[in-house]
């Protein structure tokens, strides 16, 4: 089984959108940022309208094209132990976000446009457990930024931005800078057994918004069908190769193998289908 592993592994290395040298750090094989990219103030203007389909077709174009601030080129190493195992993945440090280093919105998406991006890439989303491990390994925290709902309002665009700037402004008052492990951002978008519940199908799991405690406002819930997306939700990739007790395996084999899965999930069950 092992041999399987080390061979898909092998395989996406020289494939996929993932550059990897022995013993380093995974890096996002994306296509440099073009000078004339959109930055993120001026692509948000123009998602602001369109519908839905449209407005995921764009985010996954800019993002796919290279529109990504540098600091989200370069994965975290995250280690934990869980059931005697010693567990390490790569993670990347902030949540996909597009335009400049200056100008970036980091962009909420629903949950199958952010498996396409992460197939793309040869990443994945991560579990509840693991975006608990995310908030343990952070270098900071900052409060959570709940806007008050108000009808549709927390789905528009406009309010992905005033979200984004009220993030950096926590950013600048804590000291911190863009590229930082920090948490308390955002709602992660994750995979859940919750994702083939046949009374709630086709919907999003989300979970985390930690606060500086390690405690968080969302629970595991797949409340909302999957094309609604509002300002607190948030896309963090992690590479999909990990390492448990120094052997690497694609996580997705873990997630769906009795025996192994809850290394890297703390629900009671295999994932299937580990993907939306």
């Amino acid at each position: 089984m092992n041999i399987k592993y080390l061979m898909v592994a092998l395989g996406v290395f020289l494939s996929c959108g993932i550059s990897r040298a022995a013993d380093k750090k995974p890096l996002l094989r994306l296509p440099q940022r073009d000078s004339l990219s959109l930055t993120g103030s001026r692509f948000v203007k123009t998602i602001d309208t369109v519908a839905f389909d449209l407005r995921e077709e764009r985010i996954a174009r800019e993002i796919l094209s290279g529109n990504i601030p540098g600091f989200l080129r370069e994965f975290r190493k995250i280690a934990y132990m869980r059931n005697g195992a010693e567990i390490e993945f790569y993670a990347l440090p902030d949540y996909l976000a597009i335009g400049s280093g200056e100008d970036f919105i980091r962009m909420p998406m629903g949950p199958l446009t952010a498996q396409r991006i992460a197939d793309s890439l040869f990443c994945s989303l991560p579990t509840a457990l693991l975006v608990d491990e995310i908030a343990r390994a952070s270098e900071g925290a900052i409060e959570p930024f709940p806007f008050r709902p108000a009808g549709e309002r927390n789905t528009l665009p406009i309010l992905f931005e005033d979200s984004n700037n009220a993030i950096n402004a926590l950013y600048r008052a804590k000291g911190y800078r863009p590229g930082q492990l920090i948490s308390g951002l955002k709602k992660d978008v994750i995979l859940s057994c919750k994702i083939t519940d046949t009374v709630r199908s086709h919907h999003v799991t989300i979970y985390g918004w930690h606060y500086p405690d390690g405690t968080r406002i969302q629970p595991s819930n797949n409340v909302h069908i999957n094309t609604y997306v509002d300002y607190s939700h948030g896309i963090r990739l992690i590479y999909r190769i990990i390492k448990i007790n120094g052997v690497e395996y694609d996580i997705k084999d873990v997630l769906s193998d009795p025996g192994m899965f809850m290394l890297v999930s703390d629900e009671p069950c295999p994932m299937a289908q580990p993907n939306y």
